[in-house]
């Protein structure tokens, strides 16, 4: 996939230097999500944690060709999953780092997190069957919110599931996010709440779009 412009900002698949920027950009973007504060309660257990998290999340995925970033500074990052992917090798977790989870959050920490998205598994597969890209995850840096960066993010994957007729799919646990993601084709298919977090959620589904 080529770089992709707008009037302000110019899109394009992650380099290798942007890594590290790209995962303070989410740690800080993500800092006041649900699911984060329901995983480390305390604000600076999060913002100590999720730097590694986000950084390593995003190294795992820039295989997979599926992270747009803004070009130059790291002003926020789409983190895809593209159809017929799998789930990653135990090699690629340990390259990652992502091994070390239980080390890096503490082993309570960890079963919070994970033990949220093992539920929502289920709620994806329902949701969606075949061939899907998966927004992992979207985040733009706080003081660049609001300026029309997070749907430039998108527009890259959005365009080629549309060539390829290949639906999209994600979560969110923040309920002012729907409507962003409405506005750009998605529609809630499930609207629940995660029983042992009690944390609000709901599930997105893009199908293929054509032009008129």
């Amino acid at each position: 996939m080529t770089t992709m412009e707008t009037a302000k900002y110019q899109i394009a698949p992650i380099t290798e230097p942007q890594i590290r920027s790209a995962g303070e950009v989410l740690s800080q973007a993500f800092l006041p999500d649900p699911l984060c504060i329901y995983t480390f309660p305390d604000p600076e257990e999060r913002a100590r944690a999720f730097p590694w998290f986000f950084t390593a999340s995003v190294q795992e995925s820039v295989p997979l060709h599926g992270v747009y970033t803004t070009v130059g500074q790291v002003d926020g990052v789409a983190v895809w999953t593209p159809p017929d992917t799998g789930e990653p090798t135990p090699e690629q977790t340990k390259l990652t780092g992502l091994d070390q989870m239980n080390i890096q959050f503490g082993a309570e920490a960890c079963h919070r997190f994970t033990s949220v998205f093992s539920y929502l598994s289920q709620a994806h597969q329902q949701t969606v069957q075949g061939p899907h890209w998966y927004l992992a995850l979207l985040g733009v840096s706080p003081p660049c919110q609001g300026k029309g960066i997070g749907g430039v993010l998108l527009a890259p994957v959005l365009q080629q599931a549309d060539r390829d007729g290949i639906p999209c799919y994600l979560e969110t646990f923040k309920s002012r996010t729907p409507p962003f993601y409405q506005r750009h084709g998605f529609r809630i298919v499930v609207a629940g709440v995660e029983p042992q977090s009690q944390i609000p959620f709901w599930t997105m589904r893009r199908d293929p779009q054509t032009s008129r």
